[in-house]
This record gives structure tokens, C-alpha cells and sequence, in this order.
């Protein structure tokens, strides 16, 4: 039996870096995972959506070459070479990643962690078709999958979830997406810009419902516009397969005809193992932590999606980062002085054809902390770089409290939002104050520009905008 100081069950993102970060600090670490390393986030979510993101962005560009003065083409779509690009692209970085494990002689077990028992100071984790191995802390990492609604399952044939959208060979010639959050807009994009007719069902009033509600409303109009047909306050009641097509019954009495369906209603926490001496404190699914990511039972940590905080794959990274230092301080035997996760301070991004990206509070979330808030703006329109770019829609909303004018939320809704949001980020982080932005000199021509003139605006500073 294989002994270590620590065990990660699964290699997402959270795993594989915590893993990392152990190995750096001296501590002996391996990682339990029955795939290939990476995770969803790598195998088949972020990495390999991005890739396509890329290929309908760039094949919209193509189709628009004549509005910026080039001569257009009679082009053909060869789907099936971009799925192979995408595979490349996911392959290169898992082998990365592999390799640095090798480098770092980081034992990977690709095996499915069946148990987790406690025996004396150790805690043992047993193996399909493997030996146990033990260690004195564990930290679990083991994600989660997608959720589907009452009654309608998902084949990955007909009614498929997002790693069935990732595996599809050929495209649909029309697609109903059923549910209008990150995910579901992020596939509905990616296909309209590849000329797929496509159809979002969203129970809820608006899209990306968590998002800063004047923001989510403009991605909406920008999406529509784009061609995509928007039903929001539906549900969906059955799916019916006929020589037609996939039937779909909707809550509003109304049928729709459509190819394919991407089931997109949210992921529920992972955690299929057999804890032999009771679980640790659970929640909706989902394990309970504190501060440092320690869960009720001594030793046994949890990151990621399984803790249900905020499913990205940064959010595991950094839970990741907060176990491992506090790991490395009890092995030390020193008291660890870790600042708490400010969730709402994680950057929170939507690459759509019109990206969102926030972090930080909503203007309705400020005015309930705060009270009185100020608001400034800056559209895109008014960005030089913007216009030269051709993309020029959407804007940059910034939110400061009245009292002390320190920055609290940023939203942005437009071209290369999900790079920008980086600096309200290290603002917000920071807690800068909206004079901040006086003492930073940004480069012209550029997008980041327009987080200037935000925040500037809030002072009524800003120089372009009307």
C-alpha cells in the first residue's frame, strides 16, 4: 500500500494545480483520476469550447470580409476540421500538462477512487481494479456533471449536454437549447455563427440571469440580432421524436421542431464515493467548507465544483492554492494567516459573439450592500480601438459606493471582455477608488480605454463620452 502526505482525487484544474503547488512547497502528492488529466475544463468543456469559439468567430469574420474593405469569398464549411483543430488543441494541452506531472514525478493513478475509509492517523483510499493508497490529508476534487430536467434524458445522440455538443461531427441545421446561462449561450453563439438556426429556452425572465440585469438584457438584444430566437419565462415540457424531428412541447402550449437539443439547465456536484465512516458535511450535494477548504471531517479538504461555490475552473485553482498553503502550514506546524475567498471578486466571464465578463457586485447587489452607489459608463462606440476593430457594441459599466467612491463592481459587454476584466479585477481586489484610474496611464490606441472612461465617468471625468 502506497502511502503520501497528500491525496487530490481528480485532476481538473483544481487538482492538477493544487498538485502542482503541493510539489513546490516539498510535499508529497498524487493525484487520483480515472481519466486524462485536465479535467471537464480541459477534456471537454472550457479548452475545447474556446477552440470553437475561435474557428465561429474567425468564420463570421470571413463571412463579413467586404465591411472591411477586402473581397469576400465563396467559402465552404468543413465542420468536421474544426472539431479536428479543436482535438489538437485539447491534446497539446493535457500532454503539457502530463509532461509536468512526469517532470515533477507526480504519481497519477488513473483509477476511480471507490471509498475513502479512516484507519489511525491515515486516511485510505481504495481503488477499482487498483491498491489503496493512504495519506494523512485529502483533498477532494471530483467536479460535476450536467443536470437534465425531470423526465427527459439525455442520449448524447438526440438530447445531448455540453460534452455531446463538443463530440458532435456535423452540424445540426437547427439546435434548441434549453436554458439561457453561460453554457447555453456560449454553444448557442458558437452555432448561429456557423449558420445553424438556433432557439433558446429560458425559464427564467432574462438570460444569464446572475449577471448585472442591464448587461444580460443587451447580450439578449445583441443575440437576437445576430439571429438567434429568444424565449424567456418558458419551459420546457417534453421532447417527442417524429419524422420531423425532435418535438418539443413548451410550457406556453407551443411546439417547436428542431434537430438537436443541448440540455444546458446547470451541473450538480460529483461526489460518488463511499465514505465508510460517514461523509462530511453536505449541503445541496455539495460539500461544506470553511475559509481554508476543510471540510467537517479532519485532514479532508474539498475544492472545485463539488464545493458549490462558484463552478469555474479558476475558482477550483485558487480553492486549490488555499488548501495546499494550508495544508503546507500544518505540516509545518505554523499558524496560517490565509485572507478569506472574496467570491463575488472572481471574474466571471461569458464568450458569447458579444462577450460579458464581470466581477465584483451588480448594480442591484451594491445598491442592496451599500445603498447609494454610482454608476459610470463608457460605450464601445465611443472607443477608437473598438471601431477600428469593427466591434464596436456594447460598453463598460463600473459601480462605486457613494460614501467613499471605491470600486465594487465592473461589467463589460463587448469586444475581448473576458481579457479586460482582469483589471477591475486587480482594482476591486485592491480596493481602488475611482481616482484611481488618474494615477494609471493607459496605452492608445486600446479596448482598455474604455474601462478608463468608466471610471472616470463616475466622477463626470470622462473626456469622450457624450
Amino acid at each position: 500500500m502506497q502511502n503520501h502526505q497528500v491525496i487530490i482525487i481528480g485532476g481538473g484544474p483544481g487538482g492538477y494545480e493544487t498538485a502542482i503547488r503541493l510539489n513546490q512547497y516539498g510535499i508529497d502528492c498524487a493525484v487520483v483520476e480515472a481519466q486524462r488529466v485536465g479535467g471537464v475544463c480541459l477534456n471537454q468543456g472550457c479548452i475545447p469550447t474556446k477552440a470553437l469559439v475561435k474557428s465561429a468567430e474567425l468564420w463570421h469574420e470571413m463571412q463579413e470580409a467586404s465591411a472591411f474593405g477586402l473581397p469576400t469569398a465563396d467559402l465552404k464549411l468543413d465542420y468536421k476540421n474544426v472539431v479536428e483543430r479543436k482535438d489538437k488543441v485539447v491534446d497539446q494541452l493535457v500532454g503539457g500538462i502530463e509532461f509536468l506531472f512526469r517532470k515533477r514525478n507526480i504519481p497519477i493513478y488513473n483509477h476511480k477512487a471507490t471509498s475513502i475509509n479512516k484507519e489511525g492517523d491515515l486516511w485510505k483510499v481504495s481503488l477499482a481494479q487498483a491498491d489503496a493508497i493512504t495519506a494523512p490529508y485529502v483533498i477532494i476534487a471530483t467536479g460535476s456533471e450536467s443536470r437534465s430536467l425531470p423526465g427527459i434524458k439525455i442520449d448524447e445522440v438526440d438530447v445531448l449536454s455540453s460534452t455531446g455538443m463538443l463530440q458532435m461531427q456535423e452540424l445540426p441545421a437547427s439546435l434548441a437549447v434549453i436554458g439561457g446561462g453561460v453554457i447555453g449561450c456560449e454553444f448557442a453563439s458558437i452555432m448561429n455563427s456557423f449558420g445553424v438556426k438556433v432557439y433558446i429556452i429560458e425559464f427564467l425572465p432574462r438570460i444569464v440571469a446572475l449577471e448585472d440585469e442591464e448587461l444580460s438584457k443587451r447580450l439578449g438584444m445583441a443575440l437576437k440580432k445576430s439571429g438567434i430566437k429568444i424565449s424567456t419565462g418558458v419551459g420546457l415540457t417534453s421532447i417527442n421524436k417524429t419524422e420531423a424531428g425532435l418535438e418539443l412541447t413548451l410550457s406556453n402550449d407551443s411546439t417547436l421542431t428542431v434537430d438537436k437539443v443541448l440540455m444546458s439547465v446547470g451541473r450538480s456536484p460529483v461526489m460518488n464515493i463511499d465514505w465508510q465512516q460517514g461523509a462530511p458535511d453536505m449541503e445541496r450535494g455539495a460539500i461544506v467548507i470553511d475559509d481554508y477548504m476543510h471540510s467537517s471531517l479532519d485532514g479532508v479538504y474539498a475544492i472545485g465544483d463539488v464545493t458549490n461555490k462558484l463552478a469555474l475552473a479558476h475558482t477550483a485553482s485558487k480553492q486549490g492554492m488555499i488548501a495546499a498553503e494550508h495544508i503546507h502550514c500544518r505540516i509545518l506546524g505554523k499558524q496560517c494567516d490565509i485572507p478569506a475567498l472574496e467570491y463575488a471578486n472572481i471574474p466571471r466571464c461569458t464568450f458569447t459573439s458579444l462577450e460579458l465578463a464581470s466581477v465584483g457586485l451588480s448594480e442591484a447587489d451594491a445598491k442592496e450592500r451599500f445603498g447609494e452607489i454610482i454608476v459610470g459608463k463608457f460605450p464601445f462606440t465611443a472607443s477608437g480601438k473598438a471601431l477600428a476593430m469593427g466591434n464596436a457594441n456594447g460598453l463598460v459599466k463600473t459601480i462605486a459606493r457613494a460614501d467613499t467612491q471605491e470600486l465594487v463592481g465592473m461589467h463589460i459587454l463587448g469586444p475581448n471582455a473576458a481579457e479586460l476584466i482582469a483589471q477591475g479585477a486587480i482594482l476591486i481586489a485592491q480596493g481602488a477608488k475611482a481616482e484611481a484610474a488618474e494615477a494609471i496611464t493607459f496605452a492608445h490606441p486600446t479596448l482598455s480605454e474604455a474601462i478608463k472612461e468608466s471610471i472616470e465617468d463616475i466622477r463626470k471625468l470622462s473626456i469622450h463620452k457624450i
